[in-house]
């Protein structure tokens, strides 16, 4: 069982810029000393929710600061770059972490950053596919050539390499269950999130992506299977319902503004049709049943026995909590992070251990 945290940026309209990140790296840095394994930072551009259109700049500056933890990306969107770029920049955070990279990446859908970045977002599927190819390839090959639809290139080769052999863990962040499908088609472990779709979406996708590895003979615990949730612990219930529960309530509410159905949002290209895109049903469903969308707090206790039951629908062995949610104050947050590290991740951890002693 591998306990991560997850870093969306969505505060700065309160703090000044540096501040943010000042605090997002103290954050970090304490993650290291309280035992977690792993950090992970989102690519989202303009005005979106979680906020950050460069994660490997921040992951080359947490490279620098941390020694043990896992450093994460939760993804980058690979058709709104050139796939030698992404290479390049990755494989030297991997050297300059003493490989510790992990590579999430995704197709994007949010139809603003296609149509600012002025990519077609029918090609998204097909662009993907290309990057991945060539970002494999580069990590891998001393020098090659590729002829491609959208990227054509000879001869070349990229320095550094990865230290991570053959390459370093690399997750397909997924929604729908075909993109489930395609990463364990492809032997690649997936990302999920209940950030914006509800646990029943997840589950649904979970069942796809096994029904596909069981064909080759494989079970999920063959694989890393991580889920992000909110999470907020408080000493007890009350305390984390007065400061969660708001927190986590503004996060919907301005993602509302960003789905597809928000007032003057496009609709995203086919291939998009299980996303969300009713903003009024979203937020109104995340009030009703946080713990559905994603938002565990409480008291350790309660907390725990809310992970535990995500973890029985989904299958769970990489917890990714996003604990710096909407407006949460840094002091809280790093109280959070605490109680978190001390009550509650041991009995994660003991019960992946209890589990693999039982099978």
């Amino acid at each position: 069982m591998q306990v991560g945290l997850m870093f969306l940026f969505s505060d700065f309209s309160k703090l000044s810029q540096k501040q943010v990140f000042s605090e997002v790296l103290e954050e970090i840095d304490y993650a290291e000393e309280l035992g977690f394994d792993s950090v992970w930072m989102p690519e989202h551009h303009f005005a979106t929710p979680g906020l950050l259109g460069n994660p490997l700049t921040l992951a080359a500056a947490v490279s620098q600061r941390t020694e043990r933890i896992k450093i994460g990306i939760a993804a980058a969107v690979l058709p709104f770059q050139h796939p030698l770029r992404i290479a390049e920049d990755t494989a030297l955070i991997d050297v300059l972490s003493n490989g510790r990279l992990m590579l999430g990446v995704g197709r994007g859908w949010q139809v603003p950053e296609f149509e600012t970045f002025q990519i077609d977002q029918t090609e998204s599927r097909e662009r993907f596919a290309e990057s991945m190819e060539i970002i494999k390839r580069a990590w891998t090959e001393d020098t090659f050539s590729h002829e491609g639809k959208f990227w054509q290139f000879k001869d070349v080769s990229i320095f550094p390499k990865p230290i991570q052999q053959p390459h370093p863990p690399v997750f397909w962040t997924v929604v729908t269950p075909s993109s489930y499908e395609k990463a364990a088609a492809e032997g690649y472990s997936v990302i999920r999130s209940l950030n914006f779709v509800s646990l029943d979406t997840v589950e649904v996708g979970t069942a796809a992506f096994e029904a596909e590895i069981q064909k080759r003979g494989q079970e999920l615990s063959d694989f890393e299977m991580p889920l992000t949730a909110k999470v907020y612990v408080a000493p007890t219930d009350e305390e984390a319902e007065r400061d969660a529960a708001p927190n986590a309530q503004w996060f919907y509410n301005a993602l509302s503004n960003f789905l597809p159905g928000a007032p003057g949002r496009t609709k995203p290209a086919s291939g998009y049709e299980e996303y969300p895109d009713d903003p009024g049903a979203v937020a109104k469903a995340a009030s009703d049943d946080m713990w559905t969308w994603g938002t565990a707090y409480g008291s350790p206790e309660t907390v725990l026995k809310q992970l535990r039951a995500y973890s029985n629908r989904t299958y769970t062995n990489h917890w990714m909590s996003w604990m710096r949610i909407g407006e949460l104050p840094h002091d809280k947050v790093m109280k959070s992070m605490e109680l978190f590290a001390r009550e509650v991740m041991p009995a994660l951890k003991e019960d992946a251990a209890t589990e693999v002693t039982a099978d």
